[in-house]
């Protein structure tokens, strides 16, 4: 049972202990990131901007794709409410992964231990998310979509957050070994942006390809997204079982697979 127990808190009370330097480090970071840009931070802002007018436009005006339930105005509240936590995820995956590279010299720091060094790329990447949930918030409360249920939305971002942080202690680890683990990590964001319930309702999917829909853990996500801020109801039971069980897995597994191997790993760096 003790075993148990530190499997799925460990994480949990090492985030507690350096909370302080993990919060510190990852606003200089967030900082350091647009700070040779010209617009600098207001690129927060502007990026989700334009990938909602971009998108919208494709979907709208190129592919002319539409539920037939749907205004246009709240079609494009469902792909961008959509867009921007798969934008998240993905861009978690990519600099997670590649973090430990990119910092070898505080791989067998004490003060800064390696286990902050992806989680702290995920927290890094999440900052348009931020800003792009704002707005999907706005435009809900415009279009009338907006509820009571909108109060899960940061549970759900959170619960994203702690899966993909699981994915990314494992992914960087392997990094320091196969470096085609980046490459190989441009073509499953590609795939999943296909296989994704972005610009689609699960109704849409044809039936022969609708497995692909429900082995993609991300669609769980996306979809509840979609309750919230389009349809203005709380996810259901099953899908907070599902999300939820899928983070907690995620993280926790994550944490105790790179606290046993990472310093083999670390070998190799």
């Amino acid at each position: 049972m003790a075993t148990v127990m530190e499997f799925v808190l460990g994480p949990f009370r090492t985030l507690r202990r350096y909370s302080k330097i993990l919060l510190r480090t990852t606003i200089s970071e967030v900082k350091f990131r647009y700070a040779g840009s010209i617009l600098g931070l207001f690129w927060l802002i502007l990026a989700p901007v334009l990938l909602m007018v971009i998108y919208a436009g494709v979907y709208l005006v190129i592919f002319r794709i539409r539920p037939s339930d749907m205004s246009a105005q709240t079609y494009v509240l469902y792909v961008f409410s959509g867009l921007i936590p798969f934008l998240g995820f993905s861009e978690a995956l990519n600099s997670g992964s590649s973090s430990l590279s990119l910092n070898k010299a505080i791989l067998l720091n004490t003060v800064f231990p390696a286990e902050l060094v992806p989680l702290r790329a995920v927290l890094c990447s999440q900052a348009p998310t931020a800003v792009g949930l704002v707005i999907s918030v706005l435009l809900a409360i415009a279009l009338g979509t907006a509820s009571p249920a909108i109060l899960a939305l940061p549970l759900i971002w959170l619960a994203l957050i702690f899966f993909v942080a699981g994915l990314v202690w494992v992914l960087a680890l392997l990094s320091l070994v196969a470096r085609d683990i980046q490459q190989l990590l441009t073509f499953v964001s590609m795939a999943l942006l296909i296989v994704s319930p972005i610009a689609y309702t699960p109704e849409m999917v044809p039936s022969v390809i609708r497995p692909l829909f429900f082995a993609n853990p991300l669609s769980y996500f996306i979809d509840a997204f979609h309750e919230v801020l389009v349809y203005g109801r709380p996810p259901s039971i099953g899908l907070w079982a599902e999300i939820i069980g899928m983070s907690a897995l995620s993280f926790s597994t994550g944490f105790w697979v790179f606290q046993r191997a990472k310093r083999v790993f670390f070998d190799y760096a």
